[in-house]
């Protein structure tokens, strides 16, 4: 180890605890009424969608072999498999299954500037531990996925330089600390439990990137299920005794000095703690792909209804584009679909397609090869992009749009903010919207009137004694 990365790892002065110490205090003692009124509805929000995108995941293949894995591992049947017709198993088994399909199709939320899926990590363990207590009441989840969102959100904000300096995927190196937090704080740890539960949780972390480098796997879209089990597992051994490593994310062994060489801001990471709560500051995704490309979707699709435009009017589009988005500009094979669906949800060439043929990316567009290779076919063939050099970014850029038409108008936006962030954010009836999509893309569709009483309950969530009327919902 170099004196440097060492030097860079002790981020906080001599004689400060390790940042795990002063963030298990927070944790412990942050009650819901300490809770400010827009992060309670931004959790809500968040909940809601995630709940969503767990639904629209279980149809496919992999989360079905998944949960035939959990079911048949056996154990305590305490916790739903969301959206099984009611099959309950342990608390981990259900977070395995359930969390595999919250990615299926890139849907799920994101913090913009973190880089990372905070609801995917958070929400899973704490509804599977509160079923496996029982009795635990809306105000609690509420809590712990604010807490835990807040906190994962921290932990990238805290991580300097670009996402792909390293060979470590943000979500899940992140989130498990999420997951660990919501699933200890539903369990009612103290200060010293949640420090021993973030100490099992380091020797836990993984996910590098190769499942978005070897087209294929099925690890980018699992990803959720495998890693924040074991947030389940951290939780559970420290609330029995069971003690952590120390030093969690200061020390010369811990997180940021293991994972990111040492290279982050403990400001980042603990200012303003219990003050104000990233929680808030976390996107919703409007359509069913890779949040870099939204800003594209975005200015196309603002262009669209602006100026009232369907397909058959379009000649061409073109895109100009940073080098990351650049970069997800690739060829698309036929019959890509299902096999590939996470894929392509990553594809900036695809998803213009799909956008300006269905003035939006309905998800059947993954499921049905038809569809999909209608979209390569017809719609393909219009988008062009050029690389802009005063578009690249630090991950998430900007885009520039040229809608030209048949009649040879041409139509030209951009970009800097796309749907979904705080500052540009979908409306309510865009997330009601999604939310009915998703569950009526269930493996077990749900129509309209039953899924609305899921949005109901997640609406008046603090009102609940206990979740469990919510989780036959989800059934």
């Amino acid at each position: 180890m170099s004196s440097k990365h060492l030097h860079q790892s002790h981020a906080k002065n001599p004689g400060e605890p390790d940042a795990a110490e002063i963030i298990a205090v927070h944790l412990a003692n942050t009650r819901f009424e300490d809770l400010p009124a827009s992060v309670v509805e931004a959790a809500k929000a968040s909940i809601l969608d995630t709940l969503g995108c767990v639904l629209a995941g279980t149809p496919c293949d992999d989360v079905v072999a998944i949960r035939r894995v959990a079911t048949g591992w056996g154990g305590q049947a305490c916790s739903t498999l969301i959206g099984s017709g009611g099959i309950k198993v342990p608390a981990a088994s259900a977070v395995l299954g359930n969390g595999a399909a919250i990615h299926q199709f890139d849907f799920d939320d994101t913090h913009d500037q973190a880089v990372m899926h905070p609801s995917s990590a958070s929400l899973m363990p704490a509804l599977a531990v509160a079923e496996q207590l029982g009795n635990v009441d809306g105000k609690a989840i509420i809590t712990a996925v604010a807490l835990a969102n807040d906190l994962s959100s921290r932990i990238g904000l805290a991580t300097r330089g670009r996402m792909w300096d390293h060979p470590w995927f943000r979500a899940p190196v992140i989130g498990i600390f999420g997951a660990t937090a919501a699933a200890a704080k539903i369990m009612g740890a103290s200060a010293r439990q949640h420090v021993h539960a973030l100490g099992l949780t380091l020797p836990q972390v993984g996910g590098t990137w190769a499942s978005l480098h070897h087209k294929g796997s099925s690890v980018r879209s699992i990803r959720d299920g495998l890693a924040y089990r074991n947030g389940v597992l951290a939780a559970e051994l420290a609330m029995n005794g069971i003690r952590g490593d120390g030093e969690v994310f200061d020390g010369p062994y811990g997180f940021y000095q293991a994972f990111f060489r040492g290279d982050y801001d403990r400001a980042q990471l603990l200012a303003g703690l219990g003050q104000h709560y990233e929680t808030e500051r976390i996107s919703l995704k409007p359509w069913p792909s890779i949040r870099h490309l939204h800003t594209a979707l975005t200015a196309v699709l603002d262009l669209m209804t602006q100026r009232e435009l369907a397909f058959g009017d379009i000649r061409e589009v073109i895109l100009s584009l940073g080098h990351v988005n650049v970069d997800r500009c690739r060829p698309v094979a036929l019959g890509s679909v299902p096999e590939n669906h996470i894929d392509l949800a990553g594809n900036m060439h695809f998803a213009v397609a799909a956008a300006i043929r269905h003035r939006g990316i309905p998800l059947a567009i993954y499921h049905d090869t038809q569809l999909a290779d209608e979209v390569i076919t017809t719609a393909m063939p219009k988008v062009r992009w050029a690389y802009d050099a005063t578009l690249d970014g630090h991950t998430f850029e900007a885009s520039r749009v040229q809608i030209i038409l048949n009649n040879g108008q041409c139509h030209a936006t951009r970009c800097d903010i796309a749907l979904g962030h705080p500052a540009n954010p979908m409306s309510a009836d865009q997330r009601i919207g999604k939310f009915l999509d998703c569950a009526a893309a269930s493996a077990k569709p749900l129509p309209r009137p039953e899924a609305m009483k899921i949005a109901s309950a997640v609406a008046r969530l603090e009102q609940l004694d206990t979740i469990a009327p919510l989780m036959r919902l989800l059934a």
